[in-house]
């Protein structure tokens, strides 16, 4: 497979280039090295025709101007920590408040902003792009000098494969996520599509969205996607509940049975197309997104983030996200495409 390298632009006088990947069952992928931002997922339906998998933008300053982490990494860490701030060895680390009281996706000085350094690699089954990064010791408020790879894989079984790592000098919480805004079907409202995410339980949240550190059983609730279920069907049964109420869609944390990476953790179909989506990862939690299901401006896709629990680092009964200077974040987020 052969990747094609072409001009995107320039943002502060560096170079943003697009990397296109095509395998031999006609999957394409363009990916910017803008943000680690994947631009770009076309697959074939059953009768030939291309459709495009995520929103997209057509020219780099939309993707400055961007304000939604659309199709980019997030760090360094995902989701939110509460009141911009965490206590680590006994020292206060204060963050950036961008998303309200909370830090969010890893506040003003985010990866989702920064040109990755790039590189490619070619083989007859595969292509990969491998993106660079490193982010300096209190940059955003965190601690610790952290160097970050993201090697992004397609090969000819229409699997797209992001392997996440990182290494650090200073212990700090490390949580990434592929912020992808997926329409697979053509439709404009995300309604018919079927979802399946294994999970039983959600993390309770207040009315800022921030977990309270309890659980939500999904079952009987707006929640419930443990068998393939249309959203629109799960969005507006009878029962509902106050956590689904405050969005008005979704906006969630799912707490993953088995997230070893061999399973899916989540499929989405979209009958209208055919085209069937199976996430995999190694990562605990997943952010279900659709913003509200009841207003009238409607993104028309859904996010299935991969990640460590929002506030994890303020949340020590929750799975640790911190890494230490003699430790590798590793993490594995993975798209198969296949038809229905």
């Amino acid at each position: 497979m052969k990747i094609k390298v072409s001009a995107f632009g320039k943002v502060n006088g560096e170079n943003v280039s697009a990397y296109t990947l095509k395998n031999a069952s006609g999957m394409s992928v363009i990916l910017l090295n803008y943000g680690g931002i994947i631009k770009e997922i076309n697959v074939e339906n059953a009768q030939g025709k291309v459709i495009s998998c995520v929103q997209t933008f057509d020219t780099l300053q939309e993707y400055i101007d961007d304000s939604s982490y659309r199709g980019a990494i997030v760090g360094r860490y995902a989701n939110r920590i509460g009141q911009g701030t965490f206590t680590l060895n006994g020292v206060q680390h204060k963050l950036d408040k961008n998303g309200g009281e909370h830090n969010l996706h890893g506040g003003l000085a985010g990866f989702h902003k920064k040109v990755w350094q790039a590189n490619t690699q070619e083989s007859e089954e595969s292509a990969s792009v491998i993106f660079t990064l490193t982010s300096p010791d209190g940059e955003g408020g965190f601690p610790g000098n952290v160097k970050v790879t993201a090697c992004y894989t397609l090969n000819n079984d229409n699997e797209l494969l992001l392997k996440l790592s990182a290494t650090t000098d200073k212990e700090t919480p490390l949580s990434f996520t592929q912020h992808a805004y997926f329409t697979l079907s053509e439709d404009t409202k995300v309604g018919t599509t079927q979802l399946h995410i294994d999970a039983e339980r959600v993390t309770d949240a207040d009315g800022t969205l921030l977990p309270t550190g309890q659980f939500v059983d999904v079952r009987d609730t707006p929640f419930d996607f443990l068998t393939s279920t249309p959203i629109a069907q799960r969005a507006n049964q009878q029962a509902t509940h106050r956590l689904f109420d405050m969005v008005g869609g979704y906006d969630h944390n799912y707490v993953l049975r088995a997230p070893n990476g061999e399973e899916p953790q989540a499929t989405v179909k979209a009958p209208d197309t055919g085209i069937v989506m199976a996430l995999y990862t190694t990562l605990p939690g997943l952010q279900f997104y659709t913003g509200s299901l009841k207003s009238e401006e409607q993104l028309g896709a859904l996010c299935l983030e991969p990640q460590h629990f929002p506030d994890a680092p303020n949340k020590p009964e929750f799975p640790n996200c911190f890494v230490k200077p003699e430790d590798t974040f590793e993490a594995v987020i993975k798209y198969k495409f296949s038809l229905q």
